[in-house]
């Protein structure tokens, strides 16, 4: 599949910004796949990074920034055992700042499509295959979504896009797949997300 240039060069301006991040000491996690329309060059779908710099530990805080908009997204984690292979999957809540970005879609996806922070849940090698995912803010049902079926397919058309740009996914990459479900946030919402039963991931927003 040809890339759209524009999404090539979005990409490049992305991880020159990730291997500033790197120099300065953050380790390299895996990626975040985008899947919505702000964040769509030519129809294809976006990829951004994650490092240790924006990663919260079960529970930890987030500090939010003035003028944000922010949401939460529960997402679904795969772990790469290789280029193409998944050995693990987790629930995952990932932060991010929907304010207008002049530029867009291109600026979306050259600012890390979104991201701000992202907190991992544990990992099962059993896929959780059709299972319901719940997100919950103030120990509050906000909304409900299904296990993506299609994680595999997904992770190919982000490989290909992280291959136009010069880079590739690679054993031990976390990847967090693109939003179940999404809901709107705000300094003193504590935060959980699991799948059915499962223990959830949290995080407080402050």
């Amino acid at each position: 599949m040809t890339i759209e240039p524009r999404l090539v060069e979005a990409m490049r301006a992305q991880l020159r910004h990730r291997r500033a991040v790197l120099d300065e000491g953050a380790r390299h996690l895996g990626w975040k796949l985008g899947m919505g329309d702000r964040e769509s060059v030519g129809g294809h779908i976006a990829v951004g990074y994650l490092t240790s710099a924006t990663l919260l530990t079960p529970g930890e805080p987030y500090a939010a920034p003035p003028g944000a908009a922010l949401h939460v997204d529960a997402e679904a984690c795969a772990q790469l055992g290789g280029p193409e292979e998944i050995v693990a999957y987790g629930v995952a809540i990932e932060i991010v700042d929907l304010a207008p970005l002049p530029g867009e879609p291109e600026s979306v996806v050259a600012s890390n499509v979104f991201h701000r922070a992202v907190c991992l849940g544990s990992f099962s090698n059993r896929e959780p295959v059709g299972a319901t995912v719940i997100l919950r803010v103030g120990g509050l049902e906000r909304a409900r979504g299904q296990w993506p079926g299609d994680i595999g397919e997904r992770m190919a058309r982000a490989a290909e896009v992280l291959d136009a740009a010069g880079e590739r996914l690679a054993a031990g990459d976390l990847a967090i797949t693109g939003s179940i479900v999404q809901v709107p946030v705000a300094i003193g919402d504590h935060v959980a997300a699991a799948v059915g039963d499962d223990a959830p991931v949290t995080v407080q927003i402050v």
